[in-house]
């Protein structure tokens, strides 16, 4: 797809991204990715405890739940933006389908980001040509800070943000790229705003959502604290079984009451690790659905009406150029290290000294040698 129409949804006003609280899948998608992800880093810091390979493994295992789950819940809300709904088996299966994307979009805009740099090099390497460099460095220095600058910018506020909401819409690597090049170009400004309003919003709400929550976790220590079920409680009773069991024993053991106490208080310490990680995880829901929401409803309202038929195709020529000039390089490169295998196998041939001529009897025509002087057949002297 290379034109973006009008949506069935009217309208991709920044206000509406709190709605996100409102859609049930996705809070349950998030919910469930969430829970899922924060199994999975707890199972990831158990394993690099037992081993650091499957410790690795594990924690590989997390991003991919994560990318998958962050993924499932913004093609949800992608969809409820453009006015559709979408169940949750296929957002999952198209979220699973379509995390490869993500990587290479990625790949591709750092790759762009480092053309950059390059090509600042090459114009500072320029400006130490004598006598003229000094003045090119007057006129180059501003503008390769320019230009640095407005593509950092560019990558923070439309590239890496609006490269998710590109591909949630179904558009492949290549088309995501020149999506988000053009919007870089044409509608840059546009965006930070839209951005950094975002952000005010999400501030303003993870402010009131963990003020909300904290103030609730608090009490629920204090009144958990009163009947003895936290780890504080858990705690003071360990300490005072350990106490107990030296006062009664001068430094002779724990005691059963001491390690009752402590296996008490570890697993209360481990249900209450757990309970913060998940309070942790609701906390975060509203936050992070208005984040993901906002950065598709500003998607949509940006790309309403653009053009990205030129920019695609520009993109896949330069792609399609850049493929072949390795190709080329790879050819030469091989073709050199052929010639330099064959220069080091082949042996060298020995020059051969030419055999010494012969010659013919005038007389009888008997062979003779070349040192004879006299015909061996018929006696006839050697002609000189």
């Amino acid at each position: 797809m290379t034109t973006n129409e009008n949506a069935a949804a009217p309208s991709y006003t920044l206000l509406r991204a709190a709605e996100a609280i409102t859609n049930w899948r996705a809070l349950a998608m998030c919910g469930i990715a969430g829970v899922a992800t924060l199994i999975a880093g707890m199972l990831t810091t158990y394993m690099i405890a037992q081993s650091v390979f499957l410790g690795l493994v594990m924690g590989l295992v997390t991003l991919v739940v994560m990318l998958v789950g962050y993924s499932a819940v913004g093609i949800t809300l992608m969809r409820r933006a453009q006015g559709q709904t979408i169940g949750f088996v296929d957002a999952v299966l198209q979220a699973v389908f379509t995390a490869h994307r993500f990587l290479a979009v990625g790949i591709l805009l750092l790759l762009g980001y480092l053309a950059v740099l390059l090509a600042a090099l090459l114009i500072f390497l320029l400006c130490k040509i004598p006598g003229l460099g000094p003045l090119l460095y007057a006129f180059a220095f501003p503008l390769v800070a320019v230009v640095i600058g407005v593509t950092f910018a560019g990558l923070g506020y439309v590239g890496y943000p609006l490269a998710a909401p590109a591909i949630w819409e179904g558009n492949t690597s290549v088309q995501t790229v020149a999506r988000l090049v053009q919007i870089g170009r044409q509608r840059l400004l546009q965006v930070i705003v839209n951005m950094f309003l975002l952000l005010v919003l999400v501030a303003f709400l993870s402010f009131v959502v963990f003020g909300i929550l904290g103030y609730g976790a608090v009490m629920a220590t204090s009144l958990s604290s009163a009947v003895g079920a936290s780890p504080m409680s858990a705690l003071l009773s360990m300490f005072s079984g350990v106490m107990g069991s030296f006062g009664r024993g001068y430094g002779g053991g724990f005691g059963r009451g001491g390690l009752t106490a402590l296996e008490s208080g570890m697993a209360y310490a481990s249900s209450f690790g757990f309970g913060a990680g998940l309070l942790m995880t609701i906390a975060l829901v509203i936050p992070f659905l208005t984040f993901i929401n906002g950065t598709c409803l500003i998607y949509l309202q940006t790309v309403k009406g653009m053009d990205f038929s030129e920019s695609e195709a520009m993109l896949r020529e330069r792609m399609a150029q850049a493929k072949r000039q390795a190709e080329q390089a790879r050819n030469r490169a091989a073709e050199r290290m052929r010639e330099a295998k064959a220069s080091q196998t082949t042996p060298a041939v020995p020059a051969v000294a030419p055999a010494p001529a012969s010659s013919a009897c005038r007389t009888c025509h008997a062979p003779m040698a070349a040192d004879d002087a006299f015909c061996g057949e018929c006696g006839a002297k050697r002609p000189a």
